[in-house]
């Protein structure tokens, strides 16, 4: 659970420090781990990828409305 709010976490920060495309490298992170860890289950793996897109989606709404105030 604890990898979760991790992912997460990650995907808001760059969903909300920087925009489309470059938002997208968060998913380099979960990326890297599938490859490193040989014995993580496939389906954590998915879980990871789904909670740092739900992170990075977040985060770019957060920016857009924060643009938005200031604006």
């Amino acid at each position: 659970m604890f990898y979760v709010i991790i992912f997460f976490l990650l995907g808001l920060c760059f969903g909300f420090a920087a925009r489309l495309p470059w938002a997208l490298l968060a998913f380099i992170v979960p990326g890297g781990l599938a490859l490193v860890a040989t014995d993580r289950d496939p389906a954590a793996v998915v879980l990871y990828l789904v909670v740092t897109a739900v992170g990075i989606l977040a985060g770019l709404v957060l920016a857009v409305r924060s643009d938005e105030q200031h604006a």
